[in-house]
């Protein structure tokens, strides 16, 4: 089995500028060796990309985060940042939700505010326990959702995130509630589902701050 072939196989799939995750490219290569070979065929994965790296083929972002390079007029381009944290946190290979974005970050993508965070917040399935972690390469803290989050439900908890973080992000508009408002609605988000969830995730505050909107 040529498993330099294999490895550039899954990585010639790829896009330039796109994030290639050493799991998934050892995730690909052992389907094609056996059972007890599989901890040895990692190992030469791992000499392979440290190959195809100086060979310049493919470049590190960070520990096991390659991409291959593009170049313009000024020489190589950076990998996008945004691509890997979406990949990473927010959706699976399937494009399924997996996390989104809350905190400040989000109240300023709504115009709520006019803050730019140094450190995006993210709620996301890759997070394993209800610790906060920050990410320095990516400029990222994580931390575990309440319920787990799918493509029906991210919208819904992203809601009870601006309504629970009211407190704790400085509004700079008068119409606060129509945008929350605007973003039901954008959203084609069912109030017996916003209730359903809230009751899910044990959220008074979020349930208290519902019935307000409401009237």
């Amino acid at each position: 089995m040529n498993y330099n072939q294999l490895v550039l196989k899954y990585i010639n799939a790829f896009q330039k500028d796109d994030p290639i995750f050493i799991e998934e490219i050892k995730e690909y290569v052992v389907q094609f060796c056996k059972k007890e070979d599989i901890n040895k065929v990692c190992e030469n994965v791992n000499v392979i990309l440290n190959r195809l790296n100086k060979e310049n083929i493919i470049k590190t972002f960070y520990k096991g985060i390659y991409y291959k390079p593009t170049k313009n007029v000024f020489g190589e381009m950076p990998l996008d940042k945004n691509k890997v944290i979406d990949k990473k946190y927010l959706k699976d290979k399937n494009s399924n939700r997996k996390g989104y974005i809350a905190g400040a970050k989000l109240f300023n993508q709504l115009g709520l505010t006019t803050q730019v965070p140094n450190i995006t917040n993210i709620v996301t399935n890759e997070c394993k326990n209800y610790n906060e972690y920050e990410n320095e390469y990516l400029n990222v803290t994580i931390r575990k959702p309440k319920v787990e989050i799918n493509n029906e439900n991210y919208r819904y908890l992203q809601l009870f995130d601006i309504l629970n973080n009211r407190d704790n992000v400085n509004v700079e508009v008068d119409n606060e509630d129509e945008i929350i408002y605007q973003f039901i609605q954008d959203n084609n988000l069912d109030f017996e589902k916003i209730i359903k969830y809230a009751r899910e995730t044990n959220n008074k505050k979020v349930l208290e701050r519902l019935y307000t909107l409401a009237r």
